[in-house]
């Protein structure tokens, strides 16, 4: 078994008690997320603590990135092309509203490999930083993020044009949320008695603030793709275990359709009997 190593970089400098907190988090739920997804982690787990101001340049550079292996994958036209440029620099102010409701997103980075991205100022504004089993929840959350892009490789998941990749946008986000959230729940359920929930924690004013903003919601995942993708994964692995599950990662015709994330025994039939997606 290939042993993982875990790199915790504190990029702000001034956070190296809670890079080495992390790296205690990640050393003690690693096996536990391992048991549970039945998925291996990469020879490297990283974890980048930036400034929120890195942040957010970050998360416009993976958007780029996005887009720029869209059109060396895809054949796209210039228009398609054009509007997905016009939309990013429409939405660039999106960072400046969500980060300090995004206690941790984990994306390609540059060197093709998967990292996430923490802002301590998030935890803190978040309540992480004085709920210690939260603060395990929201590691394995991301750690499974990173084991769900290992696992399907070369496949994109993120991407501008889901339909040409042949994936369903709403299935995705309810298999990868979904997914996490409910390994994270049992891996915090393991290690404290009872599942973690880091909605609990006590809240700032600037994250209150941001997260009554009208449509903020809109502008990431659902909270029903969390919690609908929690019940549909939690189904699938009672039905056939997690064998089951990890065929999604191998061939993305065997995420839910729209349709099926409501009706979670359609989609375990169809991934039991091997029929992709129509």
């Amino acid at each position: 078994m290939t042993q993982t190593r875990f790199t915790v970089l504190d990029e702000t400098q001034r956070h190296p008690d809670l890079a080495e907190q992390i790296d205690r988090i990640l050393h003690r739920v690693a096996p536990t997320v391992t048991e549970i997804t039945d998925l291996p982690l990469a020879q490297e787990v990283r974890f980048r603590l930036l400034t929120p101001k890195a942040w957010r340049d970050e998360t416009r550079k993976s958007q780029h990135r996005t887009l720029s292996r869209d059109i060396a994958d895809l054949e796209l036209t210039s228009q398609e092309i054009d509007a997905v440029r016009a939309g990013l620099r429409i939405m660039g102010f999106v960072p400046v509203l969500v980060w300090p409701l995004v206690l941790g997103s984990t994306l390609t980075a540059d060197d093709g490999r998967s990292e996430t991205l923490v802002a301590p100022r998030a935890l803190h504004h978040g309540g992480l930083l004085v709920n210690e089993p939260a603060l395990h929840q929201v590691v394995a959350h991301e750690l499974v993020h990173q084991a769900q892009a290992d696992a399907h490789g070369g496949a994109v998941w993120t991407t501008f044009f889901p339909q040409k990749r042949g994936i369903t946008a709403g299935g995705a986000s309810a298999v990868l949320e979904g997914h996490a959230d409910w390994a994270d729940h049992q891996v915090a359920a393991r290690l404290f008695g009872t599942p973690a929930d880091h909605r609990q924690s006590p809240k700032s004013w600037r994250h209150r603030t941001h997260n009554a903003l009208p449509g903020i919601r809109r502008l990431g995942p659902s909270r029903a793709a969390y919690e609908q993708g929690a019940r549909l994964i939690g189904r699938a692995v009672a039905a056939g275990g997690t064998d089951l599950v990890n065929q999604i990662w191998k061939d993305a015709a065997f995420l839910p359709a729209e349709e099926e994330i409501a009706d979670p025994d359609a989609w375990v039939r169809r991934i039991e009997r091997g029929y992709l997606r129509a």
